[in-house]
């Protein structure tokens, strides 16, 4: 990336507040950071306004990850971590109505570095076909998908629900 001169949002936004400028692994960096933000804050929310938070940092960061790439000239550079932020959080979703547990935070966080790690159809489909911002997000929600559909079935094969 070239060095670039002053503030850009875009830059700010993406990397989630430069989480994504961590220099080993930065995309777990990005993972960190929204746990971190979601066992200190995000789980007191009304579960309703915690899917809107969701569905806001989804679009904003297809908005300013589409910038990045312009800005970097790069396709999903690695400092945007803004998906990996949104995934995370939207793996708690899987879990808004149950008391909060951080068996529960620790194992979306585990369940989600999985699958966006080893991207299984149609995560890798996903990132390696849809362009632009959309691109960099969506793989990131689909792999949050599975990793809420593992969470749940432990819960349920653990809680007997």
């Amino acid at each position: 990336m070239a060095k670039q001169k002053g503030f850009n949002i875009s830059i700010f936004i993406s990397s989630f507040f430069y989480t994504g400028f961590f220099p080993y692994a930065p995309g777990t960096a990005g993972s960190v950071a929204a746990f971190l933000l979601y066992i200190s804050i995000l789980r007191f929310l009304n579960p309703y306004y915690y899917i809107a938070l969701c569905v806001s940092i989804f679009i904003l960061g297809v908005y300013f990850s589409s910038g990045a790439e312009k800005i970097s000239g790069i396709k999903d550079p690695s400092f945007v971590v803004i998906d990996e932020t949104a995934g995370y959080l939207t793996v708690m979703i899987g879990v808004l109505w149950f008391p909060f547990s951080i068996l529960y935070a620790v194992l979306g966080f585990i369940l989600f570095r999985f699958f966006d790690i080893l991207k299984p159809f149609p995560v890798r489909y996903i990132d390696k076909n849809v362009e632009g911002g959309l691109g960099v997000m969506l793989d990131d929600i689909v792999a949050a998908l599975f990793s809420i559909i593992v969470l749940r079935f432990i819960i349920i094969l653990t809680a007997h629900i």
